[in-house]
């Protein structure tokens, strides 16, 4: 709804003038709303501020609540101070629907209202009772509201009125102004409240996660301490027995009591890796320079030593050095190289091949070896935790260590993957990028 004022004529160089004029005005309007986004409220007040500077005299804001139903005061300017607070005290504290009074139906309706001149009557007529009276005493003599609304959202609207004897009344130009204003303005405010929102579920998840944990951690305290405990008196009475008592069984009886311990055992180093894997995720990271080869050196010698009656022919290629945290990497060599010697426990000669590349972005390194394989069809359950591919009779484990070896690497960025086939052996690799 608009009432026209004259438009006056104007020579050429003065509209061009007042063109470029307004596209400054535009320009800045938009770059100072988006650098105040990360703060909706602030932004609103700006906003505010910056319509009333603009084209005056006073601003007032008022956005939809989050069910759709009210429009809420959210910013309230004018020149004068006690007009201001005068504005404050009493026009934000009257109660506006969607679609009630002037302003709700702008949102309604998406149809800008231009007033150059304020006729009460007509006023008393449009808006709600309880604004008549505040209008009254302000001296309102001109008016201007349009809808605030982005990406296909109503968000409110931005009223802004002249009062006073003398002021000018607000023109289609005015009304032209403040409705590109409005477009700029809306955008910056949904993408501040995109941002809160964002900064909101963030905050939830981040809750939730720091909730999650210390259930995490109580159930890690419980099973460190409470499972323990009982694993520790079966393998201590089952040792008692085997001791005491011995004599008296045959070996079928002593064979029982050596399976119930080497269980005992089993589930005992099955909570210590479970345990180490559930605290992986929360160990911090501290990334330095770390010379692959060196470090690969010095575990191939702790293999050898660990199995010196076999004949383990590892051969290292070049490992270009990486930026990773040393202590989690060298777990990551562990389990690999570990495998690999233990999976080619049936070679008369266990041969074992180190090689690393650098390749764009990332380094690639591979440990290949000339063991049992596996089924490639089962390739994605290997970095699965408690996931085995050979029975425990066979080869000792308990299924953690390549799900160990793939968090690891995903934490550092990286990605890990293997190739096999049975009786053929396998080569598994990870890569980590150049940069953290």
């Amino acid at each position: 709804m608009r009432y026209n004022a004259a438009v006056e004529s104007r020579p050429p160089s003065d509209l061009n003038e007042r063109q470029a004029n307004r596209l400054r005005i535009l320009a800045e309007s938009a770059h100072a709303f988006a650098e105040a986004t990360t703060n909706v409220t602030r932004l609103l007040q700006l906003a505010a501020q910056r319509f009333a500077e603009l084209v005056g005299d006073g601003c007032y804001i008022r956005l939809l609540s989050r069910d759709g139903i009210w429009l809420e005061p959210v910013a309230t300017t004018h020149p004068d101070p006690e007009v201001e607070r005068f504005l404050r005290e009493t026009t934000d504290s009257v109660p506006l629907r969607f679609g009630e009074g002037i302003s709700g139906r702008v949102v309604e309706t998406g149809e800008s209202v231009l007033m150059p001149t304020v006729s009460f009557e007509q006023y008393k007529k449009m808006t709600k009772p309880e604004f008549v009276p505040i209008f009254e005493r302000v001296g309102v003599t001109s008016l201007i509201v349009v809808r605030l609304r982005a990406r296909g959202i109503n968000l409110g609207f931005i009223a802004l009125v002249r009062n006073g004897i003398g002021r000018p009344a607000y023109t289609e130009e005015d009304l032209h102004l403040v409705e590109d204003l409005a477009d700029r303005a809306a955008l910056a405010i949904n993408n501040g409240r995109l941002l809160e929102d964002l900064e909101r579920r963030v905050s939830e998840r981040t809750k939730e996660l720091e909730s999650a944990n210390r259930e995490l951690e109580a159930f890690c305290y419980s099973v460190s301490h409470d499972l323990r405990a009982p694993l520790r008196a079966i393998d201590g009475f089952s040792q008692i027995l085997e001791e005491d008592h011995g004599k008296f069984l045959d070996p079928n009886g002593r064979g029982v009591i050596e399976t119930i311990r080497r269980n005992a055992r089993r589930m005992a180093q099955l909570i210590d890796d479970l345990l180490r894997f559930s605290r992986l995720g929360r160990q911090a990271m501290n990334p330095t320079r770390v010379p692959m080869r060196a470090m690969v050196e010095s575990l191939t010698e702790e293999l050898r030593t660990t199995e010196p009656s076999r004949t383990l022919d590892i051969r290292i290629g070049p490992l270009p050095p990486a930026l990773c945290d040393k202590d989690l990497i060298r777990q990551v060599w562990i389990n690999l190289l570990g495998n690999a010697v233990k999976y080619t426990r049936g070679r008369s000669t266990a041969v074992v091949e180190v090689d690393g590349v650098l390749d764009g972005a990332e380094i690639r390194y591979t440990v290949k070896d000339n063991g049992a394989g596996f089924d490639p069809q089962f390739t994605s359950k290997l970095f699965s935790v408690f996931q085995r591919l050979h029975n425990a009779s066979q080869f000792e484990g308990t299924g953690v260590g390549l799900a160990l070896v793939e968090r690891i690497v995903s934490r550092h960025g990286g990605r890990v993957w293997a190739e096999g086939r049975l009786e053929e052996g396998a080569t598994f690799g990870f890569a980590l990028p150049q940069t953290i």
